[in-house]
Order: structure tokens, then sequence, then C-alpha cells
């Protein structure tokens, strides 16, 4: 895993990177950009994903938001985050139609608005522990695709409970968009040892 920086309207920004040695030449990789929770970068994603990226091939990033309490629009994104992805394009062999999201909590939210107002520019976003909230539900209208959402809880997350986490489904139901909510028995907020 490499520290990279990365100049995005007008401000350095560091990402940490992870590329697979595994990958086929000729051939082009996924990649996954990754948010990270509260309190936290980018490298704490990246390290927990990098075995199984190397495994399948995957290329994933993991940016750091301007505030390590949390992500936020417009600073993180989404100029930030296509900003991002296309210096990787331009340096990795990156299959443009498989760029994907993954958050966590904050990390999760953020992925989830990036989702609604970048459709057209990310093939899929799966998420553990976040949600939308009631007044953001009418996000779900930016949406000009209706690409695939994944949402992974916990059934004792203390900060998402299942209402919220339930209510989002139902939201993006509504809006005809392919959501999937996975609720993990016996499981609370914490992602770190689950994702090993």
């Amino acid at each position: 895993i490499t520290k990279e920086l990365i100049t995005a309207n007008g401000k350095t920004r560091a990402y940490y990177l992870y590329v697979p040695s595994t990958l086929k030449p000729g051939t082009r990789a996924p990649l996954i950009v990754m948010l990270h929770g509260s309190g936290r970068t980018g490298t704490s994603l990246v390290e927990k994903w990098k075995d199984y990226a190397k495994k399948e091939g995957i290329i994933i990033a993991g940016p750091d938001s301007t505030n390590t309490r949390g992500w936020s629009s417009p600073v993180d994104g989404p100029d930030y985050l296509r900003d991002l992805v296309e210096e990787l394009k331009a340096k990795y062999p990156i299959n443009p139609r498989r760029v994907y999201l993954f958050g966590h909590s904050a990390g999760a939210c953020f992925a989830l608005h990036m989702s609604l107002m970048e459709s057209q520019y990310f093939a899929a976003t799966a998420i553990h522990a976040g949600a939308l909230t009631e007044e953001e539900f009418e996000m779900t209208k930016l949406a000009k695709r209706k690409i695939p959402i994944s949402i992974q809880v916990g059934d004792s997350d203390q900060f998402f409970p299942l209402k919220p986490v339930r209510a989002t489904r139902d939201a993006l139901k509504a809006a005809d968009i392919p959501v999937e909510l996975i609720e993990i028995p016996n499981h609370d907020h914490w992602y770190y040892d689950s994702a090993s």
C-alpha cells in the first residue's frame, strides 16, 4: 500500500493505493474507491481489503476526507472523487465500466450521496453501517442511473439502528433503485475485525 498525493480543486490531498502484482497484462482491472469512517484515514479500509484485492485482481484506493470526523460536499466529492478516479485511470489499466464505491459509517453515508449524485460515474456501491436521513430521501431523484446498492448493517449497530437503515432501503426501492439489505446477526458498528 502506498500513500499518494493528488492536487484537486487547488488543494493537495492524500490517498492510499494498492495495485496488486497479480494483475494480468493486457486486462483492465476493476477499481474500488473506499470511503473511511470517522476518525480514520483511507488506509484503514485499504489494509483490510488488500488480500481480497490481490486474489481478485482489483485496484483499491482509499482517499482521506478533508476532516477526519466525516465527509462533506463539495470539498470531498463529487469533484475530488472524480479527479482521483480519472488520475488512476490515466496511470493504471482500469476498466472504466467497473468503478465502484465502498464506504463504512460516515464514509457509507457519503458513498450513498455520491451514488445518487454521480450515478452515471460509478457502476455500483456497497456500504457497511450507513443510512440516509429522512430529509435526504429527496436525493434519490438526483440519480440519473439506477445503480445497484448493497447495504450491510449489524442488527445491534449503536449508530445506525435497523429502523433508519430499513427506511433508507425502502426510499431507494421506491425510486426504483436496485437495493439489497443484509442484516448481520449479533453484529454492532465495528467493521474492522469482520472485514479481515
